[in-house]
């Protein structure tokens, strides 16, 4: 038995296997995923191949224990021990990695059953079985040089130079949004406003001040909702951001663009309006700052500039390293040992992205463009802000509260996270204030198109849970919609019946004078608002010329005059009396059947909807939902002031498999119409309402695109995923 042997061999064997891995792992989410940079493969190769020098050392301890008890090596010692260095650094992250894919591409999130499991232990079992057989033989053979005086460290070595110069020769990161794109305005646009849309992630509807929040929580938002239209009934198609995005950007529901689990992209042949506005010779910027709709599930199609706003690293880390699995587990450490508490640890706060905005405006002023903020206030972690609590002069500080950390609260928790929410709404709209006065400022508010919305809400135990992408329920879907245009057209308008995510587009495109794919789902709305205000203009002018008639008549026939009123404006539908008629004064029974006819029609005209006709009117426009996320399969339709609702039996949110909802009289959904004794409008209309929403979903189906599963997500997406609540338990393992 040879103690030292074993235990340098076994440390060299973790040195180079560990960094063999690490570099298999970089070079495969490079190639798979890509990244802006190419630090990675170095990294990797140092900090694995230094991981790996314990394990290994490991090995060589267990390898000597083995040999006094049983017998010591005598053929092969010294590449069994290395092999088996190697063996102990490789296979338990391998292990890791292949249940997390399988998790997510396989089974969708769901658990992995005990059969799947067992064959990735079996799959990894014979992989160490060829390491310590095929190993032994290549490390005893061809590459003894490995086991011989600097050999292994000296090949570690080799490595690190080799990716050091890669790092370095690389690129270093994409234009940013200063970047002049050197586009005109197209001929065809001139006439063309820019359009900016503002997506607030996980922004809840009744959290603004213009949809009923108490205490004028956004007065910013309120200001560019009074300087426009304001959608009072606007639904996102899904409660979770990617998916949510996806029908924002390409007006299909989740089943026709297909992007609606963890682990699919946006496929190729999904036209988006980015891809529409460039083709027009618009410049176009999405600065995005969620890493569910980053380049790497494909959402930079038709961008001239993508920029990701990814949260800081810590330890020299970079956007390609995060990938890593091992630097997460680094990242973890630093975060126990050490603590943060800065927003840019998650994402990158408002005032940097509408910073960036900005920018990318003043660079590209000579062009007619289109811009997507997307702002992550008030998604959680919920960060305190001291200056608005009283507590303290800074803008943020303080103690967060996340999803990571607490997957189920507890319903006492309720009303102080719905604070710490609202105050993270609160603070949000300062800056968004401050984006208002420099756009006023350098005289381009008025003539710009502003188009504001949420992918989704957020739940505060409305029906017994907490955060986002769990259920159907309006709390989750119900979004704001704000429309601002250029010169003020329309300003003021409020619109009660349903918008839709997959409106926005088309909106967007057929304002900039362009025309829209003909495999969208949704419609322009300013031209159903033109109709509506120019229908509202007509009825105000026909009840003014009523009134003016019947208080004529009224006159005429002293029917309804008192001693002290002031004349009744000339009639202007009458017709005159010759005042040499003998009956003039008197009415007649014509006189009598006009003022009848004439009430009757303003009654009608004035007379509130009675409740059925307060569920027509929303009849207009289906909004259909879906969702298929951690095992929670849903789908909704939302029509004639009737919600209703399907979900997968079984599953883990407890959503019943059939919810009907009367949505006029019940907005808050808590009265179940599938219960027995239930009455009202939608009461014995689920036979019609299954049978809609069934076609709804089977005509997107047909127009659908194909499938594109994420198999590899990486390392870094998992653990951003986790940080923002998004995955939780074993699949953190290793993140922060």
């Amino acid at each position: 038995m040879n103690v030292a042997r074993n235990l340098i061999q076994g440390t060299a064997g973790g040195l180079l296997g560990g960094a063999l891995l690490g570099l298999s792992e970089a070079v495969f989410h490079l190639v798979t995923s890509g990244a802006p940079d190419l630090v990675a493969p170095l990294y990797a190769t140092v900090l694995y191949g230094l991981v790996g020098l314990p394990l290994g050392f490991g090995a060589g301890l267990a390898l000597t224990a083995y040999e006094r008890v049983r017998y010591p090596l005598r053929r092969r010692a010294a590449a069994r021990a290395f092999c088996l260095g190697g063996s102990f650094a490789v296979l338990p992250v391998l292990a890791y990695v292949l249940q997390y894919v399988v998790k997510k591409v396989v089974f969708l999130e769901q658990a992995v059953p005990a059969s799947a499991l067992a064959g990735i232990v079996l799959g990894v079992a014979i992989l160490g079985v060829v390491l310590m057989t095929l190993g032994v033989r290549l490390v005893n053979g061809p590459l003894s040089f490995l086991l011989k005086g600097p050999g292994a460290l000296g090949s570690w070595l080799l490595l690190v130079a080799v990716t050091a110069v890669a790092a370095v020769a690389g690129p270093g990161g994409g234009a940013g949004a200063s970047t002049p794109l050197g586009k005109s305005v197209p001929a065809g646009l001139a006439d063309a406003p820019n359009v900016l849309l503002i997506v607030v992630d996980t922004l809840r509807a009744d959290a603004l001040g213009t949809y009923g929040a108490e205490g004028d929580p956004t007065p910013a938002l309120d200001a560019i909702a009074a300087d426009g239209i304001v959608f009072e009934q606007a639904f996102s198609h899904a409660s979770w951001t990617r998916a949510s995005f996806a029908s924002l950007f390409s007006s299909r529901l989740p089943t026709s663009h297909t992007a609606s689990t963890k682990a699919s992209s946006l496929p190729d042949e999904v036209e988006l309006v980015s891809e529409v506005l460039q083709e027009g010779g618009v410049a176009t910027i999405d600065l995005v700052n969620n890493i569910n709709v980053t380049a790497s599930f494909n959402f930079d199609q038709g961008w001239d500039l993508f920029l990701y706003e990814k949260p800081d690293f810590v330890f020299w880390g970079t956007e390609s390293t995060f990938a890593l699995t091992l630097y997460k587990v680094v990242h973890k450490l630093h975060e126990r040992l050490i603590g943060s508490h800065e927003v840019t640890r998650f994402y990158q706060p408002a005032e940097v992205v509408l910073g960036h905005l900005l920018d990318f405006v003043h660079a590209n002023s000579g062009a007619r463009w289109f811009a997507v903020a997307h702002l992550m206030e008030p998604h959680d972690p919920y960060f305190p802000h001291p200056y608005l609590q009283g507590t303290g002069s800074a803008e943020v500080g303080g103690e967060h509260y996340g999803r990571a950390e607490h997957e189920a609260p507890a319903l006492g928790d309720a009303a102080h996270m719905a604070t710490l929410y609202a105050d993270e709404v609160r603070h949000l709209d300062r800056k968004l204030a401050d984006l208002v006065a420099a756009l006023k400022a350098e005289d381009r508010y008025d003539d710009l198109m502003i188009v504001v919305t949420s992918d989704h809400g957020e739940e505060f135990a409305e029906h017994g849970g907490f955060w986002h992408g769990t259920t159907l329920y309006d709390e989750q879907i119900h979004v704001p919609l704000l429309v601002k245009l250029p010169e003020g057209r329309f300003a003021g308008t409020r619109v009660g019946w349903q918008a839709r995510h997959v409106d926005v587009a088309p909106t967007i495109v057929t304002a900039m004078g362009l025309d829209a794919p003909g495999s969208w789902a949704g419609s322009d709305l300013i031209t159903w608002v033109a109709r509506d205000v120019a229908a509202a203009d007509a009825k105000a002018e026909r009840i003014a010329t009523l009134q003016a008639d019947i208080a004529a008549l009224e006159a005429l026939t002293q029917l309804e005059v008192s001693e002290g009123e002031e004349p009744p404006p000339e009639p202007t539908d009458l017709p005159e009396v010759p005042p040499e008629d003998p009956a003039a004064g008197a009415p007649t029974d014509e006189d009598l059947a006009t003022l009848a006819e004439l009430r009757a029609e303003l009654d009608a005209l004035t007379a509130p909807p009675g409740e059925l006709a307060a569920h027509e009117r929303l009849t207009q426009r289906e909004a259909v939902a879906e969702q298929d996320l951690e095992g929670v399969v849903l789908s909704s339709l939302r029509v004639g002031g009737c919600k209703w609702i399907e979900a997968n039996a079984g599953n883990k949110r407890g959503v019943p498999e059939q919810d009907l909802f009367d949505v006029v009289a019940d907005p808050g959904e808590h009265t179940r119409l599938t219960e027995a004794g239930a009455s009202g409008p939608c009461v014995g209309r689920q036979a019609e309402l299954v049978e809609r929403l069934r076609e709804a979903l089977d005509e997107a189906a047909e127009g659908g695109a194909t499938r594109v599963e994420k198999g590899t997500m990486s390392d870094d997406e998992k653990c951003q995923l986790c940080a923002l609540g998004y995955l939780t338990g074993p699949d953190c393992e290793g993140c922060r």
